[in-house]
């Protein structure tokens, strides 16, 4: 019974563990699901976000064409200049009319008609640099830096904090938008670097202008970094979303932007397309603006692990507590069976005690009726067992005792019982075959009992005892009764042997 037990609990316990490392494995791939549909939303929200941009760029580009190309005359001529000589500089007046944006410069004065058409080219896209300033919070700075030594620049900063300087011609944008860099005119980005107006770090898109391929400047417009940095934390995913530029520089992070980091992913041109590091970190690119922006993330394999540990605990918790409860009940079912080992069976001869003997009698009286084998009742009494004790001590006659119960106990079959009746006295219920006789069966266990010896001169046993067969529908008290008075004659005819009533 216990091995059957044991089984049943090896193979739960296994089955707990097989679902438990299942429930692990799915939420591993479950987590690397998320991680890439959050991937994708974040690439496609970033990539929509930046090619509107760069089309406002490419939008102010044509405007500053157009109204260079089409200025009238009026708008040309009429434009009011300050000098600045503390800046070494100037700045275009507007008194009568609101504008977004400040138009200051430093070269020679007066400007020439060349310079003044295409400052009001450049004052031309006001209405579009309006609208964008009011509804697209997440640019800091929209401008047009001439070749002719001027800046226009929105939103409108006083010339005190910000006017142009030769040095605007050193920033990285216009490097490489002029034409000995860029002989294709492509947009360029540039970035992430130090706002001159003190905005933080911004990321620059510049496109150069042209009029009938002579260069005149570049338009450009500078995003915040920290813009960029939340879009790659919208949803829910394991790990960190990551833009990088050109030669692995890093644009923007969720944990904020630092200068001069630069990371090496193994970058893809699919959407979905895992790569692992020499680290053990896993890697998902996409680009953004082809060879120049790229949308990356990154999960280590603790990220990832500790991710579904955590997703999978209730799982493991139910199981350690089924486990928990499992032992638990294994305890207390040992912890009964010992009580009840304790209060049926003799602890000195493991024989039955009459508790023992009354609760499993019924089931042996029913199991002979349904297969009608006779049953045979036999009480056995060790002769002058007080003699032992009195001469030998009462330490011997446990031993006696002892003996005794173990000779009995491997002489009976399973399904007889083995009674310590009381004192010496003890009582055998026998499951007979029809042919067996019953006064051998009661003699030869009456020979295994007189193996017995008294310690410590090793000296033999005798025992008496009476034998019955259980009729039909007897109680089994009136078996016992009949039993005892056969054993009764025994001792009063001379002891050491049984008599039977068959």
């Amino acid at each position: 019974m216990k091995k059957h037990v044991s089984y049943w609990i090896a193979t739960l316990f296994a089955l707990a563990i097989v679902t438990g490392v299942g429930t692990y494995v799915r939420h591993v791939k479950l987590l690397r699901a998320e991680i890439e549909s959050t991937f994708l939303s974040r690439n496609e929200l970033l990539s929509t976000f930046v090619a509107l941009h760069r089309d406002q760029v490419t939008v102010m580009r044509n405007l500053v064409v157009e109204r260079y190309r089409t200025a009238a005359e009026p708008a040309v001529s009429g434009l009011q200049i300050r000098e600045h000589p503390e800046l070494n500089g100037w700045e275009v007046l507007t008194p009568e009319v609101p504008v977004a944006g400040t138009v200051t410069g430093d070269g020679p004065l007066p400007l020439s008609p060349q310079q003044r058409r295409e400052i009001a080219a450049a004052m031309g896209i006001e209405a579009q640099v309006r609208a964008a300033l009011k509804f697209d919070k997440e640019v800091a700075w929209l401008y047009y830096v001439s070749a002719n030594q001027f800046i226009y620049l929105a939103p409108q900063t006083p010339v005190e904090q910000f006017h142009f300087t030769p040095e605007l011609y050193q920033r990285g944008y216009w490097l490489e938008a002029v034409p000995e860099r860029n002989p294709q005119r492509r947009m360029i980005l540039n970035g992430p670097l130090k706002d001159l107006g003190g905005k933080g770090w911004v990321m620059t898109f510049a496109e150069p202008v042209y009029v009938d391929n002579t260069f005149l400047g570049v338009v450009a417009l500078d995003l915040r970094i920290q813009t960029l940095e939340q879009l790659t934390k919208i949803g829910q995913s394991t790990g960190e979303t990551i833009m990088i530029g050109e030669n692995e520089r890093l644009i923007a992070r969720p944990g904020g932007f630092a200068p001069d980091v630069q990371l090496q992913p193994r970058l893809s041109d699919k959407l979905i397309d895992w790569h692992e590091d020499d680290a053990n970190g896993w890697w998902l690119s996409s680009p953004v603006i082809k060879d120049e922006l790229w949308l990356v993330h990154r999960v280590s394999r603790r990220q990832l692990y500790w991710a579904a540990a955590r997703e999978s605990a209730a799982t493991w918790l139910v199981i350690v507590m089924l486990g928990v409860l499992g032992v638990m009940a294994w305890r207390l079912r040992t912890a009964l069976a010992q009580v009840t080992q304790l209060t049926h069976v003799d602890p000195l001869t493991q024989a039955l005690n009459r508790r023992g003997f009354y609760a499993q009698a019924q089931t042996t009286l029913a199991l002979a009726k349904r297969k009608q084998l006779p049953l045979a009742l036999i009480i056995m009494d060790i002769d002058h067992f007080k003699r032992i004790n009195d001469n030998h001590g009462h330490a011997a006659g446990d031993t006696v005792l002892k003996q005794l119960g173990g000779y009995l106990n491997d002489a009976r079959r399973p399904f007889d019982l083995f009674c310590r009746w009381g004192g010496e006295e003890f009582i055998l219920v026998l499951v007979l075959d029809d042919a067996t006789p019953a006064v051998a069966v009661a003699e030869r266990f009456r020979q295994e009992a007189q193996r017995t010896r008294i310690p410590p001169d090793d000296l033999p046993i005798t025992l008496s005892g009476g034998l019955v067969m259980i009729q039909d529908g007897e109680p089994i008290d009136a078996a016992i009764k009949r039993a005892d008075r056969l054993l009764y004659q025994a001792k009063e005819g001379g002891r050491n042997k049984i008599i039977a009533q068959v």
